[in-house]
Protein backbone atom coordinates (compact mmCIF):
# COMPACT_ATOMS: atom_id res chain seq x y z
CA UNK A 1 0.00 0.00 0.00
CA UNK A 2 2.87 2.37 0.77
CA UNK A 3 4.46 1.82 -2.63
CA UNK A 4 1.09 2.26 -4.34
CA UNK A 5 0.67 5.65 -2.69
CA UNK A 6 4.22 6.61 -3.72
CA UNK A 7 3.90 5.43 -7.32
CA UNK A 8 4.57 8.15 -9.91
CA UNK A 9 3.03 8.07 -13.39
CA UNK A 10 6.26 8.32 -15.40
CA UNK A 11 8.37 5.20 -15.99
CA UNK A 12 11.80 4.85 -14.43
CA UNK A 13 14.87 5.62 -16.49
CA UNK A 14 18.48 5.60 -15.47
CA UNK A 15 19.78 7.69 -18.34
CA UNK A 16 19.77 11.04 -16.53
CA UNK A 17 22.68 12.60 -14.63
CA UNK A 18 22.83 14.56 -11.35
CA UNK A 19 23.20 17.74 -13.39
CA UNK A 20 19.68 17.23 -14.77
CA UNK A 21 17.58 15.01 -12.49
CA UNK A 22 14.03 14.25 -13.64
CA UNK A 23 11.09 16.23 -12.27
CA UNK A 24 9.81 14.38 -9.24
CA UNK A 25 13.24 13.35 -7.95
CA UNK A 26 13.54 14.78 -4.45
CA UNK A 27 17.05 16.11 -3.94
CA UNK A 28 18.53 16.41 -0.46
CA UNK A 29 17.64 19.84 0.91
CA UNK A 30 18.43 19.47 4.62
CA UNK A 31 21.78 20.08 6.32
CA UNK A 32 24.10 17.11 6.67
CA UNK A 33 23.57 15.34 9.97
CA UNK A 34 26.42 16.14 12.38
CA UNK A 35 27.17 12.47 13.09
CA UNK A 36 27.55 11.75 9.38
CA UNK A 37 29.74 14.78 8.77
CA UNK A 38 31.95 13.73 11.68
CA UNK A 39 32.13 10.12 10.44
CA UNK A 40 33.34 11.21 7.01
CA UNK A 41 36.18 13.20 8.57
CA UNK A 42 37.04 10.84 11.42
CA UNK A 43 37.30 7.76 9.21
CA UNK A 44 38.82 9.57 6.21
CA UNK A 45 36.09 8.37 3.89
CA UNK A 46 36.78 10.88 1.12
CA UNK A 47 39.45 9.99 -1.42
CA UNK A 48 40.17 13.35 -3.12
CA UNK A 49 39.49 13.30 -6.84
CA UNK A 50 38.22 9.71 -6.89
CA UNK A 51 34.48 9.22 -6.43
CA UNK A 52 34.55 5.45 -6.89
CA UNK A 53 37.33 4.97 -4.33
CA UNK A 54 35.30 7.14 -1.95
CA UNK A 55 32.21 4.97 -2.49
CA UNK A 56 34.23 1.82 -1.80
CA UNK A 57 35.72 3.33 1.34
CA UNK A 58 32.22 4.19 2.61
CA UNK A 59 31.11 0.64 1.87
CA UNK A 60 34.11 -0.83 3.70
CA UNK A 61 33.40 1.39 6.68
CA UNK A 62 29.83 0.08 6.90
CA UNK A 63 31.03 -3.52 6.60
CA UNK A 64 33.59 -3.29 9.40
CA UNK A 65 31.38 -5.11 11.93
CA UNK A 66 30.54 -8.76 11.32
CA UNK A 67 26.96 -9.82 10.91
CA UNK A 68 24.24 -7.94 8.97
CA UNK A 69 20.61 -8.81 9.29
CA UNK A 70 17.38 -7.67 10.87
CA UNK A 71 15.65 -4.44 9.97
CA UNK A 72 16.63 -1.63 12.36
CA UNK A 73 13.77 0.78 11.54
CA UNK A 74 15.09 3.70 13.55
CA UNK A 75 16.56 7.17 13.08
CA UNK A 76 19.52 7.67 10.76
CA UNK A 77 21.91 8.23 13.67
CA UNK A 78 20.79 5.10 15.51
CA UNK A 79 20.86 3.08 12.30
CA UNK A 80 24.41 4.17 11.51
CA UNK A 81 25.65 3.30 15.00
CA UNK A 82 24.00 -0.12 15.01
CA UNK A 83 25.45 -0.98 11.60
CA UNK A 84 29.06 -0.03 12.38
CA UNK A 85 29.08 -1.00 16.07
CA UNK A 86 26.89 -4.11 16.19
CA UNK A 87 26.79 -5.37 12.61
CA UNK A 88 23.02 -5.05 12.48
CA UNK A 89 20.83 -3.79 9.67
CA UNK A 90 18.96 -4.92 6.61
CA UNK A 91 19.40 -3.78 2.99
CA UNK A 92 17.18 -0.71 3.40
CA UNK A 93 19.17 0.40 6.44
CA UNK A 94 22.47 0.04 4.57
CA UNK A 95 21.09 1.88 1.53
CA UNK A 96 19.86 4.85 3.57
CA UNK A 97 23.03 5.17 5.63
CA UNK A 98 25.21 4.80 2.53
CA UNK A 99 23.20 7.57 0.87
CA UNK A 100 23.70 9.83 3.89
CA UNK A 101 27.45 9.20 4.08
CA UNK A 102 27.79 9.58 0.31
CA UNK A 103 26.05 12.96 0.45
CA UNK A 104 28.25 14.04 3.36
CA UNK A 105 31.29 12.99 1.30
CA UNK A 106 30.15 14.96 -1.75
CA UNK A 107 28.83 12.04 -3.83
CA UNK A 108 25.48 11.74 -5.57
CA UNK A 109 23.72 8.50 -4.72
CA UNK A 110 20.41 7.05 -5.84
CA UNK A 111 18.71 3.79 -4.90
CA UNK A 112 17.33 1.04 -7.12
CA UNK A 113 15.11 -1.73 -5.80
CA UNK A 114 13.32 -4.84 -7.00
CA UNK A 115 10.55 -6.90 -5.48
CA UNK A 116 9.07 -10.37 -5.63
CA UNK A 117 5.50 -9.47 -4.65
CA UNK A 118 4.15 -7.10 -7.29
CA UNK A 119 6.24 -4.04 -6.36
CA UNK A 120 5.54 -4.44 -2.66
CA UNK A 121 7.88 -4.55 0.30
CA UNK A 122 9.40 -8.01 -0.23
CA UNK A 123 12.59 -7.54 -2.21
CA UNK A 124 15.93 -5.77 -2.16
CA UNK A 125 17.37 -2.25 -2.42
CA UNK A 126 20.90 -1.11 -3.28
CA UNK A 127 22.79 2.02 -4.28
CA UNK A 128 24.29 3.55 -7.38
CA UNK A 129 26.70 6.49 -7.35
CA UNK A 130 27.58 8.96 -10.05
CA UNK A 131 31.30 8.74 -10.76
CA UNK A 132 32.24 12.24 -11.89
CA UNK A 133 35.69 11.26 -13.09
CA UNK A 134 34.32 8.53 -15.36
CA UNK A 135 31.04 10.25 -16.18
CA UNK A 136 29.22 6.99 -15.38
CA UNK A 137 26.87 5.45 -12.84
CA UNK A 138 28.40 2.71 -10.67
CA UNK A 139 26.32 0.11 -8.84
CA UNK A 140 27.28 -0.84 -5.29
CA UNK A 141 25.42 -3.36 -3.11
CA UNK A 142 26.92 -2.73 0.33
CA UNK A 143 24.56 -5.02 2.21
CA UNK A 144 25.63 -7.98 0.05
CA UNK A 145 29.26 -6.79 -0.07
CA UNK A 146 29.78 -6.58 -3.81
CA UNK A 147 29.91 -4.39 -6.85
CA UNK A 148 29.77 -5.55 -10.45
CA UNK A 149 32.64 -5.28 -12.94
CA UNK A 150 33.14 -6.25 -16.57
CA UNK A 151 35.89 -8.52 -17.86
CA UNK A 152 38.37 -5.64 -17.69
CA UNK A 153 37.52 -4.83 -14.05
CA UNK A 154 35.52 -1.69 -14.88
CA UNK A 155 32.61 -1.19 -12.43
CA UNK A 156 29.19 -1.33 -14.09
CA UNK A 157 25.98 0.60 -13.62
CA UNK A 158 22.87 -1.03 -12.19
CA UNK A 159 21.19 -1.21 -15.57
CA UNK A 160 24.30 -2.65 -17.25
CA UNK A 161 24.29 -5.37 -14.59
CA UNK A 162 20.57 -5.92 -15.16
CA UNK A 163 21.15 -6.29 -18.89
CA UNK A 164 23.81 -8.95 -18.22
CA UNK A 165 21.62 -11.03 -15.91
CA UNK A 166 19.62 -13.04 -18.45
CA UNK A 167 22.64 -14.02 -20.55
CA UNK A 168 24.86 -15.13 -17.67
CA UNK A 169 28.01 -13.92 -15.99
CA UNK A 170 30.72 -14.92 -18.47
CA UNK A 171 31.84 -11.32 -19.02
CA UNK A 172 30.62 -9.91 -15.71
CA UNK A 173 31.83 -10.68 -12.21
CA UNK A 174 30.92 -9.80 -8.66
CA UNK A 175 33.73 -8.13 -6.75
CA UNK A 176 33.82 -7.84 -2.98
CA UNK A 177 33.78 -4.32 -1.56
CA UNK A 178 35.62 -5.50 1.54
CA UNK A 179 37.69 -8.68 1.21
CA UNK A 180 37.70 -9.13 4.99
CA UNK A 181 33.93 -8.91 5.43
CA UNK A 182 31.68 -11.90 4.78
CA UNK A 183 29.84 -11.95 1.44
CA UNK A 184 26.10 -11.57 1.26
CA UNK A 185 25.96 -14.87 -0.61
CA UNK A 186 28.40 -17.64 0.25
CA UNK A 187 27.79 -19.23 -3.14
CA UNK A 188 27.99 -16.66 -5.94
CA UNK A 189 25.50 -18.44 -8.19
CA UNK A 190 22.83 -17.81 -5.56
CA UNK A 191 23.41 -14.07 -5.86
CA UNK A 192 22.90 -14.33 -9.62
CA UNK A 193 19.74 -16.40 -9.11
CA UNK A 194 18.43 -13.91 -6.55
CA UNK A 195 18.88 -10.94 -8.87
CA UNK A 196 17.45 -12.86 -11.84
CA UNK A 197 14.27 -13.61 -9.89
CA UNK A 198 13.84 -9.89 -9.30
CA UNK A 199 14.29 -8.91 -12.97
CA UNK A 200 10.59 -8.23 -13.73
CA UNK A 201 10.06 -5.83 -10.84
CA UNK A 202 12.80 -3.19 -10.78
CA UNK A 203 11.96 0.32 -9.67
CA UNK A 204 13.82 3.53 -8.83
CA UNK A 205 13.44 5.48 -5.60
CA UNK A 206 12.83 9.06 -6.68
CA UNK A 207 14.85 10.89 -4.07
CA UNK A 208 18.03 10.85 -2.00
CA UNK A 209 16.77 13.19 0.75
CA UNK A 210 17.50 10.91 3.70
CA UNK A 211 18.38 13.80 6.04
CA UNK A 212 15.30 15.83 5.09
CA UNK A 213 13.12 12.78 5.73
CA UNK A 214 14.81 11.94 9.03
CA UNK A 215 14.55 15.53 10.29
CA UNK A 216 10.86 15.95 9.42
CA UNK A 217 8.73 16.70 12.48
CA UNK A 218 5.89 14.43 11.33
CA UNK A 219 8.29 11.57 10.65
CA UNK A 220 9.79 11.85 14.13
CA UNK A 221 6.44 12.19 15.92
CA UNK A 222 4.76 9.34 14.06
CA UNK A 223 7.92 7.23 14.11
CA UNK A 224 7.80 7.12 17.90
CA UNK A 225 4.60 5.11 17.60
CA UNK A 226 5.15 2.76 14.63
CA UNK A 227 7.23 2.37 11.49
CA UNK A 228 4.15 2.38 9.23
CA UNK A 229 2.94 5.61 10.85
CA UNK A 230 6.41 7.11 10.36
CA UNK A 231 6.22 6.44 6.62
CA UNK A 232 2.68 7.84 6.52
CA UNK A 233 4.02 10.95 8.25
CA UNK A 234 6.68 11.24 5.56
CA UNK A 235 4.07 10.97 2.82
CA UNK A 236 1.81 13.57 4.45
CA UNK A 237 4.78 15.90 5.01
CA UNK A 238 5.81 15.48 1.37
CA UNK A 239 9.33 14.30 2.19
CA UNK A 240 8.96 10.60 1.34
CA UNK A 241 10.49 9.88 -2.10
CA UNK A 242 8.19 8.42 -4.69
CA UNK A 243 8.93 5.42 -6.89
CA UNK A 244 9.02 4.88 -10.65
CA UNK A 245 8.75 1.45 -12.20
CA UNK A 246 11.18 0.25 -14.83
CA UNK A 247 8.52 -0.78 -17.33
CA UNK A 248 8.95 -4.05 -19.24
CA UNK A 249 6.63 -6.47 -21.01
CA UNK A 250 7.04 -8.82 -18.05
CA UNK A 251 5.55 -6.45 -15.47
CA UNK A 252 2.46 -5.05 -17.24
CA UNK A 253 0.08 -6.98 -14.98
CA UNK A 254 1.90 -5.90 -11.81
CA UNK A 255 1.88 -2.26 -12.95
CA UNK A 256 -1.84 -2.39 -13.64
CA UNK A 257 -2.49 -3.94 -10.22
CA UNK A 258 -0.41 -1.23 -8.53
CA UNK A 259 -2.25 1.57 -10.33
CA UNK A 260 -5.60 0.03 -9.45
CA UNK A 261 -4.56 -0.22 -5.80
CA UNK A 262 -3.36 3.38 -5.89
CA UNK A 263 -6.71 4.54 -7.30
CA UNK A 264 -8.60 2.70 -4.58
CA UNK A 265 -6.37 4.06 -1.82
CA UNK A 266 -6.71 7.63 -3.12
CA UNK A 267 -10.48 7.16 -3.33
CA UNK A 268 -10.53 5.97 0.28
CA UNK A 269 -8.45 8.97 1.34
CA UNK A 270 -10.77 11.34 -0.56
CA UNK A 271 -13.92 9.77 0.87
CA UNK A 272 -12.43 9.82 4.35
CA UNK A 273 -11.68 13.51 3.89
CA UNK A 274 -15.24 14.19 2.76
CA UNK A 275 -16.63 12.17 5.67
CA UNK A 276 -14.41 14.04 8.13
CA UNK A 277 -15.45 17.36 6.60
CA UNK A 278 -19.14 16.43 6.91
CA UNK A 279 -18.63 15.35 10.50
CA UNK A 280 -16.87 18.61 11.36
CA UNK A 281 -19.62 20.61 9.64
CA UNK A 282 -22.27 18.69 11.59
CA UNK A 283 -20.44 19.27 14.88
CA UNK A 284 -20.13 22.99 14.15
CA UNK A 285 -23.82 23.22 13.16
CA UNK A 286 -24.85 21.27 16.27
CA UNK A 287 -22.81 23.53 18.55
CA UNK A 288 -24.26 26.64 16.95
CA UNK A 289 -27.76 25.22 17.42
CA UNK A 290 -27.03 24.47 21.07
CA UNK A 291 -25.65 27.98 21.57
CA UNK A 292 -28.77 29.51 20.00
CA UNK A 293 -31.00 27.41 22.30
CA UNK A 294 -29.03 28.52 25.34
CA UNK A 295 -29.22 32.15 24.27
CA UNK A 296 -32.96 31.80 23.73
CA UNK A 297 -33.55 30.21 27.15
CA UNK A 298 -31.39 32.85 28.82
CA UNK A 299 -33.37 35.62 27.16
CA UNK A 300 -36.62 33.92 28.20
CA UNK A 301 -35.38 33.82 31.78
Amino acid sequence: MRNALLLQDAPATGEWTPAAPPLGFRLEAAPVDALYAQAVVKHTLVVPGDDWATALRIGQHLLQASGRGGAIQSSLDDTYRRIVERGEGYCGDFADVFTGLAHAAGLFSRAWAFSFDGFGGHGHVFNEIWDRQAGQWRMIDVFNNFYVADAHGVPLSAQAFRAALPAGQADVRLVRIDAEAPPGFIHEHKAWDYYRRGLPEWYLWMGNNVFEYDQSALVRVFGAAHRALEQLGGIVAGVHPGIRILETADNAAQREAMRWLQARLLAIVALSGVALGCLMAWIIAWRRSRNRERSFHQSEG
